[in-house]
């Protein structure tokens, strides 16, 4: 049964209902391989944290209370508010005080809030002998033989700069400490910044004192601050970037460092990896990685990620679908219809175009014009081909007309000669002009043979050169070997060559190429008159080249460059027998065995052949 363009698509169009189970299964499999391939970048990641790791001191366990700093993405303001300082940074928090710590580079950062009901600042002395009580902060350390200390007090509400207070070795310069001190309603708030160096000496104490007229009195922390390494942390903030968060935990598991939490990502905790794979939750990916270190320290590096964009837009993208495959069905089909009975109509009109150009014996009864050639779409380019074939039709069938009346041409002077040679031979007597004929009849054979000899390797070039075995060659060095070579036999000519430096290579036959070659210089030759310039240019695009033979002398009409390489086509041929209009057509059949075009265009001096589309590897 014949089925019509229209019938067919239409049957076919229900197999897209299978759209929604294998979109599924899609993108199953493709959150499986993005999930994969994001982990195993994330281990990827963990490796440049060695190189820090390996310089690390071994890890001490901490003794007594220890309180771990918040890593800052980016230094607070002392303006004695806590807005831009991240949630879960307080430390301590009881009914006197509230601290918090961070660290941002080499710098720790506390808030201290106290509760006091009574806010006395200190005075200036006046030349008394003692200062006047006030509230305060102390902040010393305990463990060191050259123990610092820092005594944060201010005259007034606002910004304060205090000295470091040394016990035992005064000449060491310290830079002073900056804050800011807030007054609140039931107490007071002191923001400031220390170095890291100050809490890297063991335990510290931090001492408030609290002045009021009925019951003064101090209360002493002690603690020691788990800091990070500095370089250790400015790698893995680099490597964390602004959508993921890093952990290093020890042997004990306790924190050596890690990055703020980005705000699409939930905080890492040191319970959060696990050695059997990567922890996978609705919008993140937390893979543990262990590192060993030379000395045989082991750390765990966390790493925690939100999913990737394919990952996170499958599961949106699943459930558009299902919804979108109906109305796309419908619209398919309806399409789909229209599209298969216009492409059949155009079809159908092209065959019946093409049948009336042609004539009961399959030639051409006029120019073809077809009605679709101007279309950009593959009918149009069907068309097109079919117009370009017909004219190719054209072509060879005037060819066919003119072959015999150029071979007559071409052979009716050399018979001549013969004939009248063998006809005077008869009757003369004298053994010298007898010479003279017989090498007048011998001379026109070999005319004849030579003849004979192109017409036929013009008509098997194509076929030979179809067996013809491509290989890559050196096309600079095959050229300038080719105009060494015309220089001298030919002095009287200028040949230039512009090449590139280094090497081009192409994919062809090497001596195929140097017959166009050969071919193109001897066209110019003939067409440079003495003392004239030949320049042969290539130019290498990458994925192809080009190469040009540009000639001094007249230029050519419009018609005869789009004809010039065509058989028996020129405006050299002779009685000779050596120029048949066959030199241009073996250069076009070769460049394109080679995937390549010719063109003959006139420039300023005279002609330009050129070869384009040499395919380069």
């Amino acid at each position: 049964m014949k089925l019509s363009l229209r019938v067919k698509l239409f049957v076919f169009v229900p197999v897209l209902a299978l759209l929604p189970w294998l979109g599924y299964q899609t993108f199953q499999k493709l959150e499986v391989f993005a999930t994969e391939a994001q982990t195993e970048a994330l281990r990827v990641l963990a490796e440049p944290l060695r190189v820090e790791l390996e310089a690390l001191a071994p890890p001490i366990p901490p003794r007594g209370l220890t309180f771990t700093v918040e890593p800052l993405a980016q230094a607070p303001v002392l303006d004695g508010f806590v807005d831009d300082w991240p949630v879960g940074s307080a430390v301590l928090n009881d009914d006197r005080i509230g601290l918090r710590l961070g660290q941002h580079g080499a710098s720790v950062y506390l808030v201290a809030e106290v509760r006091d009901a009574t806010r006395f600042y200190s005075e200036p002395r006046f030349g008394r002998e003692r200062a006047t009580p006030f509230d305060g902060l102390l902040l010393r350390q305990v463990e060191t033989p050259n123990a610092d200390r820092v005594l944060l007090a201010t005259e007034a509400s606002g910004r304060f700069v205090v000295p470091f207070m040394e016990t035992t070795v005064p000449m060491i310069p310290r830079e002073p400490v900056a804050g800011y001190w807030w007054e609140l309603a039931g107490g007071y708030r002191v923001e400031w910044q220390m170095p890291l160096a100050f809490f890297n000496r063991g335990a510290v104490e931090l001492v408030v004192t609290d002045h009021n007229l009925t019951n003064p009195g101090q209360h002493t922390y002690r603690f020691q601050v788990q800091t990070f390494p500095v370089a250790l942390q400015q790698l893995a903030v680099r490597l964390a970037g602004e959508t993921r968060q890093i952990m290093v935990l020890d042997a004990n598991r306790q924190v050596v460092t890690k990055t703020p939490p980005p705000d699409t990502v939930l905080p890492l905790r040191r319970l959060d990896g696990s050695d059997e794979g990567p922890s996978i939750d609705t919008d993140t990916v937390t893979i543990e990685v262990p590192i060993w270190t030379e000395q045989g320290a082991r750390y765990w590096v966390l790493i925690r990620s939100p999913k990737s964009v394919v990952i996170g837009g499958a599961q949106q993208a699943l459930v558009s679908l299902g919804w979108q495959t109906l109305g796309v069905l419908v619209v398919l089909i309806i399409g789909l219809s229209v599209f298969a009975g216009r492409l059949a109509e155009r079809i159908t009109r092209l065959r019946r175009e093409l049948r009336s150009y042609l004539d009961s014996r399959g030639r051409l009864s006029q120019t073809p014009n077809l009605s679709d050639t101007e279309a950009s779409d593959e009918v149009g380019e069907l068309s097109r081909d079919i117009a370009q074939v017909l004219s190719d039709l054209q072509r060879y069938t005037l060819f066919l007309e003119r072959i015999p009346r150029t071979l007559r041409h071409e052979l009716s002077n050399p018979m001549s000669a013969i004939q009248t040679s063998l006809e005077l031979l008869s009757d003369e007597q004298d053994p010298l002009q007898q010479a003279r004929l017989r090498a007048t009849a011998e001379r026109g054979i070999q005319k004849l043979e030579s003849t004979l000899a192109k017409v036929t390797e013009a008509a098997s070039l194509e076929e030979a050169l179809r067996d013809e075995e491509q290989r890559p060659f050196n096309v600079v060095t095959v050229i300038q070997n080719a105009l060494h070579a015309m220089q001298l036999s030919v002095p009287d000519r200028q040949f230039i060559l512009d090449a590139p430096d280094s090497q081009v290579m192409i994919l062809g036959n090497d001596l195929r190429f140097e017959q166009l070659l050969d071919k193109l210089l001897d066209n110019a030759c003939d067409y440079t008159p003495p003392e004239g310039r030949i320049r042969v240019s290539i130019r290498n695009h990458i994925t192809h080249a080009d190469v040009m033979v540009e000639n001094d002398g007249p230029q050519v009409s419009e018609t005869a460059s789009s004809d010039a390489f065509q058989m028996f086509t020129g405006t050299r041929n002779d009685s000779t027998g050596l120029h048949l209009g066959l030199g241009l057509y073996v250069v076009r059949v070769i460049a394109e065995s080679m995937g390549a075009e010719v063109s003959m265009t006139n420039c300023a001096r005279g002609v330009v052949v050129a070869v384009r589309g040499l395919q380069t590897l």
